[in-house]
């Protein structure tokens, strides 16, 4: 009996271990934002690279975060949904943040007509990846 105990025990380590390891290998990228939307609901797509560098397939179940433009909150991201990313492969999250009004002609007017990469755009946040809890923090100058 004991011997069935410390066996279901290590199975069970050796469960969570890999959980541990694929959440301190999970590769999550900000590839892109632009924005979008009209002039009275303006929107920013966000695009956000999903890399699985293991050897299971996982599901991405939900995705939250703040967007920020040279150092100000924009916008909140939020995303739910399972999207599957194959196991060794990339997968690109499309996320839609549409931005609070405080400030946010303003953004867009910036984001419209600085220099290509003299802006900086952050993505901080949290995502729920095969029910752990992976923390999301990536910037780009853009």
């Amino acid at each position: 009996m004991r011997n069935i105990l410390l066996l279901v025990g290590g199975a069970a380590a050796l469960f969570f271990l890999s959980r541990y390891r694929f959440g301190k290998k999970a590769v999550f990228t900000l590839r892109g934002i632009r924005p979008g939307g009209t002039l009275f609901a303006p929107v920013f797509n966000v695009d956000l690279a999903v890399a699985n560098p293991t050897n299971q397939a996982i599901i991405v179940k939900s995705i939250t975060g703040t967007i920020n433009v040279q150092g100000s909150a924009v916008s909140n991201v939020s995303a739910f949904g399972d999207q599957r990313v194959a196991a060794n492969s990339e997968s690109i999250l499309k996320l839609q943040a549409r931005p609070s009004a405080v400030g946010v002609f303003e953004t867009v007017r910036e984001l419209l007509t600085r220099p290509v990469g003299s802006t900086s755009v952050s993505f901080t946040g949290t995502a729920n990846v095969d029910g752990l809890v992976v923390p999301v923090s990536e910037s780009k100058m853009i």
